[in-house]
């Protein structure tokens, strides 16, 4: 709130009249691929000196009159746009974040108006161009009709200081955005709690579930910074790249920062595949000790051959046998990385069908064997993967499907 709006107007008043406004940058950047994605524009009130003369929170204060508001609007889209041609000729694919009151176009009198009608006269490419929208004042009222007429132009929408909120998930599903930037309230401590990340870690999927791209803002340390990219937020902005100055590492500029990130989330990551791959190398055996136990024991043997299998290996979540149509033949074993009580009541019983499983599938497309991971398990709170294989048996014409779910984690650490 604006402690004295009478001289607010007045100063702003002047800031329109001499169209005294200069754009700041900052950039939003990549660090899966080391580059920059764009820049977000943030225009201040200078004087002729260049230096601040109105205060952000005056220059875009909502208790201006309307008419201030759209002035206000217009006057800095065009300084941001003037601004940003020369980086646009140069790098195409440069995104400029342009913020945009939503308020002034909520109001009445400027329900014609349109920040497209704006941008158009500089004939950027429309992808090249992202209207940011402040989710707050979006929660009030969404001019829907306008961010639809943006995105049917090619215009792509950003959504800004975005809340996993009921209002504000309304919001995101709504306006179906190209980008939501994730406020820093929400991630604070991340680099410090394990329970933070996978939270963050949902924020990121659930905007990835709206079509979005996750944007972490304000990040201010590379902690954070590598913390966030691990909950899936790649992108990211925030003082932390804009600073100049050396950080504890030793690392100065965001190439380098961007560099150092990027190997030290590859370092990660190499880290968790190699551990992957050697628990899917085990259960990879399993499955066709397995199987070929299944294809020298009685048919009428399969579960005391599966309840065998989890008594002996610790890792495994559940095992079944599926016939060919992907009818469950026999029971359905839970075990010791596994939770008989977990999201269904009850494991599936022989003669339930599993044909609308993504492992079926591809089973059923001429695929003798796959192999995946589970987003979520039934039976297990942690990551799970499955093995997924076609065996034969003699007397019978067609195949049988063993399915093997197992915990993708070192059994030590579960």
């Amino acid at each position: 709130m604006v402690k004295d709006l009478n001289k607010c107007l007045a100063s702003v008043s002047k800031i329109i009249e001499d169209e005294g406004v200069s754009v700041l940058y900052q950039p939003v950047l990549s660090l899966d691929s080391k580059g920059v994605l764009g820049f977000e524009a943030f225009s201040r009130g200078v004087d002729e000196g260049g230096d601040t003369t109105v205060d952000p929170s005056c220059l875009f204060s909502r208790e201006l009159p309307p008419e201030t508001q759209l002035k206000v609007e217009l006057l800095c889209l065009n300084a941001s746009l003037r601004s940003f041609r020369s980086i646009h000729m140069k790098y195409r694919n440069m995104i400029l974040f342009l913020n945009v009151n939503a308020d002034v176009y909520n109001f009445d009198d400027n329900e014609d108006s349109s920040p497209f009608k704006t941008v158009e006269s500089f004939k950027f490419n429309p992808r090249s161009i992202a209207f940011e929208f402040e989710v707050s004042q979006l929660e009030k009222k969404i001019p829907l009709s306008l961010i639809k007429k943006l995105q049917s132009n090619g215009y792509r929408i950003s959504l800004d200081n975005s809340q996993v909120t009921l209002a504000g998930l309304e919001v995101v599903f709504k306006t179906r955005a190209d980008f939501i930037k994730l406020d820093k309230p929400f991630y604070k401590g991340i680099e410090k709690s394990t329970h933070k990340k996978e939270m963050v870690k949902a924020a990121s999927l659930i905007f990835m579930q709206a079509g979005a791209m996750p944007i972490a803002k304000g990040v201010e340390t590379e902690e954070e910074a590598l913390a966030l990219a691990e909950s899936g937020f790649y992108l990211q902005q925030g003082f932390f790249y804009t600073d100049n100055g050396k950080d504890k590492s030793g690392t100065a500029g965001f190439g380098e920062k961007l560099l150092k990130l990027n190997t030290d989330l590859r370092g990660k990551s190499v880290v968790s595949f190699n551990e992957s791959r050697d628990i899917f190398s085990h259960f990879y055996l399993v499955t066709k000790s397995t199987i070929t136990k299944l294809q020298q024991e009685e048919a009428s043997d399969i579960d005391a051959v599966l309840k065998e299998l989890v008594k002996k290996e610790h890792g495994i979540v559940s095992v079944m046998v599926l016939d060919a149509s992907g009818k469950q033949l026999s029971k359905r074993f839970i075990g010791k990385s596994g939770d008989v009580v977990g999201r269904m009541a009850n494991p599936s019983a022989p003669g339930s069908d599993h044909g609308h499983e993504d492992y079926f599938i591809y089973l059923n497309s001429g695929f003798e064997r796959v192999a995946g991971g589970l987003q979520f398990s039934s039976f297990t709170k942690g990551k799970s993967r499955y093995i997924a294989s076609f065996y034969y048996r003699e007397e019978r014409r067609r195949g049988m499907i063993l399915l093997l779910e197992y915990s993708d984690v070192e059994q030590g650490e579960a």
